[in-house]
């Protein structure tokens, strides 16, 4: 009996006096990976603008967050303004009087894309429609460091001249040999791959992400999937 109470007592100290000589190793492992909570809120009050906000975590790197996607929306309502006037100014002509199509309107909506071991990869689009057959996208891939922060651009994960070269002729690889992309993807300088390309983190590597419109890329918004191998 007494045995069995000297190696739970010596367990206890062994325990102990670990956590007293590695305190930040043990914090590290306790805060490796926070995993936010993800709200949608609607700029000034106005429906179709939505945009994210997280919480859940600390509150420095949520606020961190939380003020570049704010701004994100800002940006937003600046265009939405910009394309409210603009419908004003067209809705007096003639034309537009006998017909629907000088209605415009002005979406933003987001996606979680990843959310774990410490990354999120946010996806946010602004949809604008000034008449037509159908209106114009852009997106933009918000990455953040959830323990620090961070806001991530590509040139953070591709970190040399080579890797962007590695990363740009594996893309080409994949694009020119599955449909419909090798319709228009024939030589490697139609796969553009720069400090303005945006991307989304997955478990093994990064996403490429390419615009709806502006590219050659019909379908869609595409995700080529790179693994880490091709550029570490």
């Amino acid at each position: 009996m007494k045995d069995r109470q000297l190696i739970k007592i010596s367990i206890t100290i062994v325990i102990l006096f670990t956590l007293c000589l590695f305190p930040s190793l043990y914090n590290q492992a306790s805060a490796k990976s926070p995993v936010p909570k993800i709200t949608k809120h609607s700029y000034k009050g106005i429906s179709s603008l939505k945009y994210p906000q997280v919480s859940g975590i600390n509150k420095k790197t949520a606020s961190k967050i939380n003020s570049t996607l704010k701004k994100a929306a800002e940006k937003s309502h600046k265009s939405y303004l910009q394309l409210k006037k603009a419908e004003k100014a067209v809705s007096k002509k003639e034309l537009c009087k006998k017909t629907p199509k000088c209605s415009y309107s002005y979406n933003t909506l987001f996606q979680v894309k990843y959310n774990a071991n410490g990354k999120l990869s946010l996806y946010y689009s602004d949809y604008a429609y000034t008449g037509g057959k159908s209106g114009k996208t852009h997106v933009t891939m918000y990455n953040f460091d959830l323990v620090t922060g961070k806001h991530y651009k590509i040139k953070d994960i591709l970190k040399t001249s080579c890797t962007y070269k590695k990363v740009q002729k594996y893309a080409f690889a994949y694009l020119s040999t599955h449909k419909p992309y090798s319709d228009t993807v024939l030589k490697i300088s139609d796969v553009t791959v720069n400090k303005n390309t945006q991307f989304s983190f997955y478990k093994g590597g990064i996403y490429l992400v390419y615009q709806e419109y502006g590219t050659q890329y019909d379908d869609g918004t595409p995700f080529i999937k790179i693994p880490k191998s091709v550029y570490q």
